[in-house]
Formats: C-alpha cells, structure tokens, sequence
C-alpha cells in the first residue's frame, strides 16, 4: 500500500496532456448519490501543523462512521455482485485483504499494482469502456489529472461521520487516509547525524555520500514553495556540481551497505536496524487521499473500503504495531495522538519523522497551493534531469 508521490505527480500531468482536459475548475459537478447519516459531533481540535487532529475522534465520531459502514456493506454486496477493484502504485497484499475480509467476508477484492501507469490506466479504462478501479487515491498533486477530469466522486464524507476539519485540505471529496513526506534516510553506522537543513548538505564532508532518484524531485519542493524556485534550482545546481548528490534510481542498497549513506526520499520500508530518518527545514509532508472512482462499478464498496482503511481501530492498530503491515502508509495525522503513541518498528520510525517534522512547520500540499506545487516538482524534476 506504498504510494510514491513524485513519480506520480510526472505520469499524472503527462495523462492530463494526452486527453486534453482541462484544469481542477472544470472537474466534475454534481453531488453523488452515496450519501450517509451519521450525527453531528464537535472535534476536539488540537492543531498539528497544517493539519487539525480530533482528539475525541474514536469516542464520538468513530462510533457514528462505524454504523455507516454496516449499511454500506449491504450496498457494496450488491454491486457488481460484491466485486471491489482496488487499483494503486503497488497492488494490495493478502494480509490487508484478509484484514478487510475478516469483517466483509462477501466482498471480493481484485487489486494491480500500476505505478507510474496507474493514472493513464484510469483515464484509459474509462474511454475504453474497461472495468474501472472503483477506489481512486493519491495526494493533491499525484492525482490531479484524475481529479480535473472529475474521476473523484463528489462524496459528502461529513454525512458519513467524518469531522468537517479533515475536509479542509484537499477538496471535500477528498478523504484523507494517511500522511507522507520527504525526509532524509541514513546509515548511522557511516553518518552519526544529518544536517537540519539542505543547504547543510553542500559541506565538504558529504562529497559523494548523498543520493536522490531522478523521478523523486518532489523532495526539493517544500524547499522551493517556501524559499522560491531559484534559490531551489541553484541549490539542486550546487548539490550536483559539487559532487555531493547522486542520481540513483535504487537507493536502497547503497543507502544499507553505506557505499552511499544517506538518501533523501520519503519514509522508510528498510528493516534494517542501522537505517534512520530525519526531518529537514522546508521538507514537505502532505495528506493523502482516497475517494470513490465517478467511474466505477462498486460505489458502496469504494466507499466502505476508504472509510474501513482510513480509520477502523482494529486495522490501524495493526498497522501501528504488525511488522507486516510496516509498509503501509502511517495514519492520517488528524487522528488522536495516541493512535501514533502505540506504534512500533518501521511505522514508529516513520510517524515519529512525519509528526515532527508537521510540528515543526513543515510544507503541506493544499488544493489552493496545488498547482503551485506542481510547478515546482516541475522545475525541480527539470534541474535534476535536465
């Protein structure tokens, strides 16, 4: 359930410039049928950076989403006689599908991983006439081909029992599911600390210790959102002249032995012990999202899977504390704090660096900001691959 952001904000636009539509203003209107009716509750709102937490979600919201999903489940039955389609980057494994099945045994799941086709296959299946993914997901910026081409059913998630509050970042229609960022991996046994800075990384002492892949550009973004492109252009210009950053497309296995010790990526899916992340000044940590495809055959489905992944107690405690389930993404950060103070392993590593980094004023993708975004996951793709 890994998703990368960079690579698939590149397919994204380029799926956009092949159909020819047109800019998140002329997505698509109209409410949908799904439609729920939870009650109302108030959110105990702490402020998590750009993201507000309910602390009191699992007391008083939680309960109202749950009976939500026992009628959704009747729905999904009876649509395209119970099948879910579930496409994403990579295609869901059985453990997770056993998770949701252990509570909706009648819904058949089919998954595909499609990494960076995952969006033109969307777009594809839809002018095809093909059977379409039902779940559609992404971050602002990943899935903004789909989203101006009103793939992401105008659902009323509120109606639902999902606090107004985490309905503010992306679109209504979005549901956020799980949060993710940039963030500098490293080998402590090669390095003992990183840098709090990226600029820090043009010291002397980091000549060919540092690597990024040619698809993830979007690590440099946050820096250039919040310092402008040049500054971002001519710091990416430096690192490479220097010596100091290398394009590689795996960075996993310099980054474990060390030949290479420190990455700058996203979180973490490396068991091995030596391995950490830090946050930086100006990396980005944005919310992801899934929603119901306008396309899709099993739209009570979609929305039961969205609703069950994103916050069913069981599941997410799973995924907190399972080693099997470490390379899922980490929790949506509105949930409470003691969702994350429970986690273990992989997914500790990476909620403590996400969490910290979102406190310590990290960049955040919004729906207002979204095309400035990606302008500069743009230009930073520009500098580094020419």
């Amino acid at each position: 359930m890994k998703r990368t952001l960079g690579a698939v904000a590149v397919t994204a636009t380029f799926a956009l410039a092949l159909t020819g539509c047109g800019t998140q203003s002329e997505a698509a209107s109209g409410d949908s049928a799904l439609k729920g009716d939870a009650a109302s509750a108030v959110c105990d709102a702490v402020e998590v950076g750009a993201i507000t937490r309910c602390e009191n979600f699992y007391d008083d919201y939680w309960p109202e989403i749950d009976k939500q999903l026992d009628a959704l489940y009747e729905e999904a039955k009876k649509a395209d006689d119970g099948t879910l389609v579930i496409w994403d980057w990579y295609e869901l494994s059985p453990d997770v599908i056993a998770q949701f099945n252990e509570r909706f045994p009648d819904i058949k799941v089919e998954t595909r991983g499609l990494t960076y086709n995952l969006s033109s296959a969307i777009i594809s299946a839809k002018a095809t006439g093909s059977r379409n993914t039902d779940v559609v997901s992404g971050s602002i910026t990943s899935m903004a081909a789909m989203y101006d081409e009103g793939f992401w059913e105008k659902v009323d998630w509120a109606s639902f029992g999902v606090p107004e509050e985490y309905l503010t970042i992306g679109a209504p229609e979005l549901m956020p599911d799980s949060i993710n960022g940039t963030l500098i991996q490293y080998n402590t046994e090669k390095v003992d600390a990183v840098p709090e800075t990226l600029d820090g990384l043009l010291a002397p002492e980091y000549k060919d210790k540092v690597s990024v892949a040619g698809y993830n550009a979007v690590v440099f973004a946050g820096y250039g959102m919040a310092e402008g492109e040049d500054k971002m252009v001519d710091l990416i210009d430096e690192l490479m002249s220097s010596g100091n950053l290398k394009l590689l497309e795996d960075q996993g296995a310099p980054l474990s032995s060390g030949d290479v010790p420190i990455a700058l990526n996203q979180t973490l899916f490396n068991p091995n012990p030596a391995l950490q992340v830090s946050p930086f000044e100006h990396a980005g940590v944005w919310a992801q999202f899934s929603g119901v495809n306008s396309d899709g055959k099993n739209k009570p489905g979609a929305a039961l899977w969205t609703l069950w992944n994103a916050f069913d107690p069981d599941w997410i405690s799973l995924r907190m504390t399972d080693e099997r389930f470490a390379s899922t993404q980490v929790p949506f950060a509105g949930l409470p704090a003691d969702t994350f103070a429970e986690s273990t392993g992989l997914m500790k590593t990476n909620s403590d660096a996400l969490l910290l980094g979102l406190e310590s004023g990290a960049e955040t993708e919004t729906q207002a900001t979204r095309d400035d975004w990606q302008a500069m996951i743009n230009a930073a793709d520009k500098a580094l691959n020419g």
